[in-house]
């Protein structure tokens, strides 16, 4: 059940699709989609994969995040980043050699 609220909620969060800016093909997006969906899902942390899926997915704040896994805000904010680095580099590694 999880995997599909994953997948059917990736397209509503454009912050995660930065990475594909510029690109309008409906089959590309989709491509998009099922790589970040991929991704997200073996390449991350377990720490990352969560982070992400409470920002992106379940719409909380850093801070929420933060109060709720009894972390630094800053903490969330760079593993965050880290992820979204992460992501940014694959999918141009991805991309770039099909």
């Amino acid at each position: 059940m999880r995997n599909q609220t994953l997948s059917d909620k990736m397209e509503s969060y454009p912050d995660l699709m930065s990475c594909f800016r510029g690109s309008t093909n409906s089959r590309q997006r989709e491509e998009y989609r099922q790589f970040l969906y991929r991704a997200i899902k073996t390449q991350l942390t377990k720490r990352q994969t969560q982070m992400i899926l409470m920002r992106y997915f379940e719409g909380m704040s850093v801070t929420e995040i933060s109060e709720q896994l009894n972390i630094n805000k800053s903490t969330v904010s760079r593993t965050l980043n880290r992820a979204l680095d992460r992501l940014t580099d694959l999918a141009k590694l991805y991309f770039a050699l099909k």
